[in-house]
């Protein structure tokens, strides 16, 4: 069974998805040096949150909002967006600032977007490696390739910010707090509307028109290179 979650949580997903992510940079496409670099940093960050997340009982600040989703509604809104989206996606920005924007084949606003969403990948399967063992059938299967997707939908809004802000000499500071903002409150969003069962249809219509965006940013940014092509 290890094995197989393994493949399941680990190997299957990233191969699609950097597939995927190769398919539309295919016109520059990154180094695969790198892109291994970025998805190992957003695992053992993952492995950071984890780990984090273990110290909010030290702050009174439960690490299981499990009691909030019953007896608090309010609260567990504002858990899942001041703890569950901020720091997930705090995690997953500290690599990418620390070491990905530095790498030499970082040079096109289309790459914070590539560049964040392998790290989201990585990230995604820490994640799934620990939870899919408590899982089976559909809904593991469906946990393996819909986390890597959500997390790198989240992680291309500061991905992007940052890129534009780097490439147009603005203050990556203000971007990245700007682009981390926006993810963690749409990424809480997003949790607390996937564990209310009468709201999951909201939560589905999050992520898609949140991936339009990214699709239709992708497209626009890989216009020039398109044309040049012809």
């Amino acid at each position: 069974m290890t094995w197989f979650i393994v493949v399941s949580g680990l190997i299957a997903p990233a191969i699609f998805w950097i597939g995927y992510f190769y398919y539309k940079d295919r016109y520059l496409p990154e180094p695969p040096i790198e892109v291994g670099v970025s998805y190992i940093l957003g695992f053992l960050f993952a492995l950071a949150c984890i780990k984090t997340y273990g110290l909010l009982p030290a702050l009174n600040i439960p690490a299981d909002p499990g009691l909030l989703m019953e007896t608090n509604r309010g609260l567990f809104f504002l858990y899942c967006i001041g703890v569950v989206g901020f720091v997930e996606e705090l995690f997953k920005l500290l690599p990418f600032l620390l070491v990905v924007i530095h790498f030499k084949a970082f040079d096109e606003k289309i790459d914070g977007i590539i560049y964040a969403s392998i790290i989201a990948l990585g990230f995604a399967a820490y994640e799934n490696i620990n939870y899919l063992s408590y899982m089976s059938g559909w809904k593991l299967f469906g946990r393996a390739f819909a986390s890597p997707l959500t997390h790198t939908i989240f992680a291309s809004i500061w991905g992007y910010s940052i890129a534009y802000a780097k490439f147009s000499r603005k203050s990556l500071i203000k971007a990245s707090l700007k682009g981390l903002l926006i993810a963690a409150v749409l990424h809480g969003v997003f949790d607390f509307l996937t564990l209310t069962p009468a709201l999951k249809i909201l939560a589905a219509l999050t992520i898609l028109i949140v991936w339009i965006w990214r699709i239709r940013l992708i497209e626009n940014l890989n216009r020039p290179k398109n044309e040049s092509q012809r």
